[in-house]
């Protein structure tokens, strides 16, 4: 019976290859003889490797299913049953909704609830509930979008009737859609889990921290705290005596303030510009939370590459999205206080595709009309934005 050899000494768990083909090896000797050539390029040696890769492809399975224990390896249900044990669960699909779209036909028609709208990219959204256009021939209804995900569709983005409803002619949309989300995939999940170790506690740093990274639809977030008896200036931040100090993306402002007032050390005070009101449990009394939102810097990104076989002027931005996006295992950028690498971005490309020669990575603040490629400053009431259509391939 094979024995396999798996090497743990680092915590994470490998078939060891080189010991499952000296063990093959011997198990030939024992019956052909100690002298019995065993070189790849032999028959016997052929006989070998094939044998080798089978009970290597065993070992690889089990060391897979061994390492789903470890946090920084697991995913799927075994990621979501540690996740629950302090307390965090995956973010499920959400998709984009757009609220008082204004509807347009004959008097009297009826739009029944699953008709479909497109957006001038070809998205398409359904109507919520059923639609009776009025005495003028106007109606208002929510659409919600048929795929799952960030969906953008601008003001008067939704303009084509998909649907043959008769009576029903027109569609737009005054306000623009609210962006859904695509389920939180195995990498997110990961990350978030390291982020909300704390989330059963309270007081301490981390914790405030687990708890805001915890909301629904927090992306990222920079923090500081002033312990001292004197008001101090700490990463460029104004800080009161005694308080702390967040920088938030996402989430609304009332579930922000209410997890920092939650989780913060009695007695401690707040900075910030956004301030809402948060009452007392116990008493009903109003208490001011204060914190800041993000002042977005706007970038333009130049990839620069050798010329390949790939359709790399339109494979890059899709790579370089997935890092903005922190879809892809590593350090990530454009966060909340992070500084923009242009090296990392280099890097993102190549650890999705080897095979693309990326000469040089630039950046450029939008209307700045310089080009450099040295990493961006970021402060921690900043965060890095950027879009696909922002990014550009040069072949050199």
């Amino acid at each position: 019976m094979a024995d396999y050899s798996f090497l743990e000494n680092r915590g994470v768990i490998v078939a060891d290859t080189a010991a499952t083909r000296a063990q093959v090896e011997a198990e030939f000797r024992a019956v052909f003889g100690e002298d019995m050539p065993t070189d790849p390029a032999t028959p016997q040696g052929q006989l070998i490797t094939r044998i080798t890769e089978e009970r290597d492809a065993i070992a690889r399975n089990n060391a897979e299913l061994a390492n789903q224990i470890n946090p920084a390896l697991s995913g799927g249900v075994f990621l979501d049953s540690l996740m629950a044990l302090t307390g965090g669960r995956r973010r499920s699909s959400v998709r984009s909704l757009i609220v008082g779209a204004v509807l347009g036909g004959v008097p009297g028609t009826n739009v029944p609830a699953g008709s479909i709208a497109e957006t001038q990219q070809g998205e398409q959204f359904q109507i919520v509930t059923t639609v009776v256009l009025d005495a003028s021939g106007g109606g208002t209804a929510n659409l919600r979008a048929l795929q799952d995900g960030e969906i953008i569709v601008p003001p008067g983005g939704l303009s084509t009737v998909a649907s043959s409803v008769l009576g029903w002619e027109s569609i737009t949309n005054p306000a623009a859609a609210i962006p859904g989300r695509r389920e939180e995939n195995d990498v997110l999940l990961r990350r978030r889990r390291a982020q909300t170790l704390a989330l059963q506690t309270t007081s301490i740093n981390e914790a405030i921290v687990a708890r805001l990274y915890d909301i629904e639809g927090v992306r990222s977030c920079y923090y500081l705290e002033n312990y001292a008896d004197v008001d101090q200036t700490i990463d460029g931040i104004p800080l009161r005596k005694h308080s702390i100090w967040a920088c938030v993306e996402g989430g609304t402002d009332q579930e922000v303030a209410q997890a920092l007032f939650e989780t913060k050390t009695v007695g401690g005070g707040y900075n910030g510009a956004v301030v809402v009101a948060v009452p007392d449990p116990i008493n009903g009394r109003l208490y001011e939370v204060k914190f800041d939102r993000p002042t977005e810097v706007i970038l333009l990104v130049r990839v620069t590459v050798r010329e390949s076989t790939l359709d790399v002027q339109q494979l890059i931005p899709d790579l370089v999205m997935n890092y903005v996006d922190g879809d892809i295992d590593g350090d990530v950028s454009f966060v909340v206080g992070s500084d923009v690498s242009t090296f990392e971005i280099a890097s993102a490309i190549n650890q999705q595709e080897a095979s693309i020669f990326v000469k040089k990575v630039e950046l450029s603040v939008v209307g700045s009309g310089v080009w450099s490629s040295d990493s961006m400053d970021i402060n921690p009431n900043q965060i890095a934005r950027t879009q696909r259509s922002s990014i550009q391939v040069v072949i050199a």
